[in-house]
């Protein structure tokens, strides 16, 4: 049975006055509220969505001069709260308390906060007691602040050899996080430690994109460019579990990674391809490839990032773009255990064709 694919991002039925278009770069689901979603824009927009129904909650013109939104983190004791982050560097905090619920150019008091910039970010991530954020980038460094104040604690320099793309905290203690870098380590690193050295170093054999931890700590899912994807145990990195998926040969294929159902499945998409990749994060076992195509212009559709829903087993959403002329981006939600068949009675007029094969 094929699954269930539904749009969310195509919002000219909410907005058609305003004559804008939205066009999602990030997004992340909310921390407790099944029904909300964040995204954020290329043209720096901060959205928060009611994903179940698709009208939006709050709205944010630009936090970063019209640059990309490229880090969303939602507080975790603070659940009216989130970071965002832009690639100019502008970091805020935003309270969706007092946001706007329509889209326009004015300006609104949802910033709680300003943080200090951080150069050429590309990801961001609020600790277990939302008391400290770590930013990383286009550097071989990580920043961590202090979120009460907005102020730079530390800047961690040199870290890597090369740039470190995402920087993930542990889900339960807020001290421990991950690194991850084009220089093919993934680091495993404990604040409480002085002088900052690596509790130890894993390497992959690719450039690194992006790590993250499992909902229990027990793992570090490490997606590396062109489909290098393992499972590390967190406590010393060793290699738990290798899902050989098929490399493309392109050093341009940049995959992402992340936990379905807990950390029963993973999900895995790369920016070249149009198929997402279900597997069993015990066996290695695939379960399932999602492919997307736009049948309106004939275009694949290629995934940018994608989530496991938090609150629905083998639900999850893709943030995918579609091949030129048209260039769309699309948030899209898919659900594994629906039909394709009543896709016409959700859909908001976006015309998408999935195809699915078992896999071994």
């Amino acid at each position: 049975m094929w699954p269930l694919l539904h749009p969310l991002s195509n919002f000219s039925h909410t907005f058609k006055a305003e004559n804008k278009r939205l066009r999602p770069r990030q997004f992340e689901y909310h921390p407790s509220n099944p029904s909300l979603m964040v995204f954020g824009t290329l043209d720096g927009e901060v959205v928060v969505l009611n994903h179940e129904n698709g009208k939006i909650v709050g709205y944010v013109p630009s936090i970063g001069a019209m640059s990309s939104v490229l880090g969303l983190c939602w507080l975790n004791k603070n659940p009216s709260k989130l970071v965002a982050g832009s690639d100019n560097g502008s970091l805020k905090l935003l309270d969706i308390n007092y946001m706007s619920p329509e889209v326009s150019d004015s300006c609104c008091s949802s910033s709680v906060a300003t943080f200090d910039d951080f150069e050429q970010l590309t990801s961001l991530h609020v600790n277990s007691t939302d008391d400290q954020l770590l930013a990383s980038g286009y550097s071989k460094g990580v920043a961590l602040y202090d979120i009460a104040s907005g102020r730079r604690l530390q800047l961690f320099t040199n870290i890597h050899q090369e740039p470190i793309n995402v920087a993930k905290f542990a889900h339960h203690s807020p001290y421990m996080f991950a690194t991850s870098s084009f220089d093919h380590d993934v680091k495993m690193w404990d604040l409480r430690q002085n002088p900052m050295r690596p509790c130890y170093t894993a390497s992959s054999s690719r450039g690194n994109v992006m790590v993250c931890f499992s909902p229990d700590d027990l793992y570090l899912l490490v997606s590396a460019v062109d489909n290098e994807v393992k499972q590390l145990l967190a406590a010393d990195g060793r290699l738990h579990m290798n899902f050989e998926i098929a490399s493309t040969g392109s050093s341009h294929n940049y995959t992402r990674s992340y936990y379905m159902n807990g950390r029963d499945y993973i999900v895995s998409g790369s920016c070249d391809e149009d198929v997402v990749r279900i597997c069993c994060a015990q066996t290695g076992r695939r379960l399932r490839d999602v492919y997307l195509e736009d049948k309106e212009s004939g275009n694949s559709i290629f995934v940018q990032s994608l989530r496991g829903d938090p609150f629905r087993h083998f639900h999850m959403s893709i943030l995918a773009t579609s091949t030129r002329p048209s260039s769309k981006c699309e948030i899209i939600k898919v659900n594994l255990l629906g039909s394709s068949y009543y896709a016409e009675e959700y859909s908001y007029g976006q015309c998408l064709h999935p195809s699915c094969c078992l896999g071994g």
